[in-house]
Order: structure tokens, then C-alpha cells, then sequence
């Protein structure tokens, strides 16, 4: 702005004063002509003391006949200055066509510019009204020294117009460059704590809510992962578990099959023995093979249950009594405390499939006193059923995982080879399917199975 105003504001003006010198000069012309020689000089005195214009009246011979001076009279004449009068000469053909001339003139001392208009009056007398430049320049230079002291304050206003921006903003930006930084490196910790309501405020509330849901869905992926690894390991000792229960069998089948091939059966009972054992393993393979089949529809959701209203009292009889009338390798004592009657909802087949697993695996455990004990009773909205069988317990770190398929296989009781290992898991998985629960229990001469149904809603 200095450099502008001291460079072009003073030929501004003078462009700009040209317009009033001619307003100036018309209306004096039709002054002039209305006025003798002595109004007329007391017309010029009366404008340079409203405009501090100065006014001159010049003849041919560029002698000053009137002046707007305060001590001119009308009868002083004076010659004319060098450069006004070198002005005049070289227009003064062109000024007795009535032409106006308008330019800045540098004095005959060369101490200043004035701005000089001339133009015709009548025949021979021409008017020149000027104005020192100096005024023009003094008011440059008090402009100037206006603009450093404005300047100097904007400045310093900026100066902290520009700290307080950058508190406010840019702050704000370096902590959200921080915690994204933290979260290209997966650490979702930070949030943005800002509270302006601005675009960096909205800024750090996007970030805060794409670090919450990035940590929410890694964390959920991460536990998926988990599963996943967790499942793949229970295929990986599922398979082979069910590697190792058909390897048994398979081996059996086979050796007493080529044993009968090549005839080394010393008598028809041995023969009879041989197949008998063979057959026996082959079902053990068939029951195999159903409850592995039987897992996989439960675990691919293809499982249907048929729910409905029956009295689970009668089937646990119906089952009691099937067993008691099976042949044995030892004996058995079947005690029972059952009421009469006891409305369940549940898949009736699916059930007695429970029933059946428990009992066999009772059995199957029983020490030589050879004690079941089957008892079932109605708890509120739950009917559970108990299946205790005299023995030695299962040591507590076993209890959890003994329906887990093929577990008691390897890590529990010895089971002997009429069973398929999966018979507990398959239990589980029913009861789940029924939202039922079951479990396990050490008492101090047996071990008790147990599940709880449903009471039917009628």
C-alpha cells in the first residue's frame, strides 16, 4: 500500500483534478463575460480563497493583467513565469482555437510541481488557473506514515489472531494425525476429546467412531479366529478319535475273517466263536457310524425334532424292563423311584435315545455290586432324571469334557467294546436341541448322569 501511494496516488490526483479545473474554467468563462476587468478580479479572489486555486489572466504578450493574489490591484501588471509562459507559447495557437490544456509543470526553481490549466478567455487573453503539487505530496507522506502505524497494529492482531488459529485448529489436527497414527498400528486406545463443533470437531468424531467400530470388528474377528482354531482342533481330535475306534474294529473283523479263510479254526464251536465276534464288531462298526451321522445332522442344523406331550414315566419303565429281561455278564440290581406320571414336551424317540445311551453307559460301568438306580421327579417347570450306577468316580478333571465325542475313550473310564464313544455327546447335543440341560455328578460309591426336560405346557 506504501509503495502504491507513494508511486501513483499523486498522478491519480492529478488525473482526477482535471475534471474540476475545467468545471472551474466554464464557469468563470460565463462569469467573465457578464463582469468588468474589477469584478471580475474580485470573482478570482473569492474562488482562490474557497479552493486555493490560484487564478492568472494572461494577454498576447504573457503579461499577468489579472491575479488572483490578495495584494494584486487592477491596474498591476507583472511579467508571467518562465514555464507557464514556455507553456503558453507552445500552445498558443491551439489555445486560440478555444482548446483546453491540462498538464503538471515542473516550477522554474524545479522545487515543485504545479498543475496548470489554460484556455482561452476572448481574443488574446487566456486564463491559467493553478495548484501547487506539494500539498498533494505532503498529504501522500501523512498517508503513508497512517498506513505504517494501521499496518503495524495488523500485525500484531494478526500475530494473535494467527497463535489462537493455530491453538484452535492446528492443535486439533497434530492429535488426530497422532491417533491415527496409533490405529494404522491396530492400538484403538486414544479417542479425540475435542469439543469443537466445527469441521475438525466432526473430523475427530468420525475418527473416534471408525477406531470404535475397527476395534469391534478386529475384535470380533479375532475371536472368530479363536473359534476357529478352537473348532478346527476338535475336527482334527474328532477324526482322529473316529480313526482310532474304526482301526480297532476293523482289525478284529479282518484277522478272525482271514483266520476263518484259512481254515485255522480247530473245531465248528471255535468257527461259531470266530463269526460271533466278527458280527459283534460289525455292529459296533454299524452303531458307529449311525451316531457319527447322527452328530452331523445335529451340527449342520438338518436335525428335526418332533415335539409333543408324553409321559416320560412310561418309557423310562418300557426301557427298565427291556434290560432286565436282556442277558448280562454280570449281575444287575435296577432300582427305580418313578411316579406315575410325568408329562414332558419333547421328541419322544430322541428321548428314549437318551435314556438308552445313560443306561448302557450305567451299565457298562457298573462295579460287581451291580447297582442302577433310576430316579425322576418333577423340580417346578423341569422334570430330571437320574442314572446312578455303583463304581469307583471319575476323577474331577475329567468331569468337564466327558461329553465331548470319543473323550471317555482315552481319558476317563475305560470303555469297554460294545460302546462307540459318542453315546454322552449325543446326549448333549439332544438335550441342547430340547434346551434342556444334563451333566454329571461323583457321589461317594457311583457316579450319576442326569438330564432335565421341559414340563409339557398343558
Amino acid at each position: 500500500m506504501i509503495l502504491v501511494n507513494s508511486v501513483f496516488l499523486e498522478k491519480y490526483y492529478i488525473f482526477k483534478t482535471k475534471a474540476t479545473f475545467v468545471n472551474e474554467y466554464e464557469v468563470l468563462l460565463e462569469q467573465y463575460k457578464e463582469s468588468t476587468d474589477n469584478e471580475f478580479l474580485s470573482i478570482l479572489k473569492k474562488q482562490n480563497s474557497n479552493t486555493g486555486y490560484k487564478y492568472l489572466v494572461v494577454n498576447e504578450k504573457y503579461d499577468v493583467i489579472l491575479s488572483s493574489a490578495p495584494e494584486f490591484q487592477i491596474d498591476d501588471r507583472f511579467e508571467l513565469t518562465k514555464f507557464l509562459k514556455k507553456f503558453l507559447s507552445k500552445h498558443q495557437n491551439e489555445l486560440s482555437e478555444d482548446k483546453i490544456f491540462y498538464q503538471a509543470l515542473k516550477s522554474d526553481d524545479n522545487s515543485q510541481y504545479d498543475i496548470v490549466l489554460a484556455a482561452k478567455l476572448k481574443r488574446d487573453y487566456f486564463l491559467l488557473i493553478t495548484k501547487p503539487v506539494q500539498q498533494i505530496s505532503d498529504n501522500v507522506a501523512i498517508a503513508n506514515d497512517f498506513i505504517i502505524m494501521i499496518g503495524i497494529g495488523v500485525l500484531i492482531i494478526g500475530a494473535l489472531i494467527a497463535y489462537y488459529m493455530s491453538r484452535r485448529i492446528v492443535r486439533p489436527l497434530l492429535e488426530i494425525t497422532k491417533i491415527t497414527s496409533k490405529i494404522a498400528h491396530l492400538d484403538f486406545s486414544k479417542r479425540y476429546k475435542g469439543t469443537l463443533k466445527d469441521e475438525v470437531g466432526i473430523l475427530g468424531q468420525s475418527i473416534n467412531r471408525i477406531s470404535e467400530k475397527l476395534h469391534s470388528t478386529i475384535s470380533d474377528l479375532n475371536q472368530a479366529n479363536t473359534d476357529l482354531q478352537a473348532e478346527l482342533q476338535l475336527q482334527k481330535r474328532f477324526l482322529a478319535s473316529v480313526s482310532h475306534e474304526f482301526k480297532s474294529p476293523v482289525g478284529l473283523i479282518r484277522g478272525y475273517a482271514e483266520s476263518l479263510q484259512l481254515g485255522m479254526a480247530q473245531n465248528k464251536e471255535e468257527a461259531e466263536e470266530f463269526t460271533a465276534i466278527i458280527l459283534q464288531e460289525t455292529d459296533h462298526l454299524s452303531r458307529l457310524i449311525s451316531d457319527i451321522i447322527l452328530l452331523m445332522h445335529m451340527d449342520s442344523g438338518t436335525f428335526h425334532i418332533d415335539k409333543k406331550k408324553f409321559n416320560l414315566a412310561v418309557s423310562i419303565q418300557d426301557i427298565i424292563n427291556k434290560h432286565v429281561q436282556m442277558p448280562t455278564e454280570k449281575p444287575l440290581q435296577f432300582r427305580t423311584e418313578i411316579p406315575s406320571i410325568l408329562p414332558v414336551y419333547g421328541d419322544e424317540g430322541r428321548i428314549i435315545q437318551v435314556l438308552e445311551n445313560l443306561i448302557s453307559n450305567g451299565i457298562r460301568h457298573v462295579d460287581s455290586r451291580g447297582i442302577l438306580h433310576i430316579t425322576a421327579k418333577q423340580l417346578n417347570d423341569q422334570v430330571k432324571v437320574e442314572v446312578y450306577n455303583s463304581g469307583n468316580p471319575i476323577p474331577e478333571k475329567h468331569l468337564a469334557h466327558l461329553f465331548n465325542a470319543f473323550y471317555s475313550a482315552h481319558d476317563s473310564r475305560s470303555r469297554n467294546k460294545t460302546g462307540s464313544g459318542l453315546g454322552l455327546s449325543i446326549v448333549n447335543s439332544i438335550m441342547q436341541k430340547h434346551g434342556g440341560e444334563c451333566g454329571v455328578l461323583n457321589k461317594e460309591d457311583g457316579v450319576v448322569f442326569w438330564f432335565s426336560l421341559p414340563v409339557s405346557k398343558d
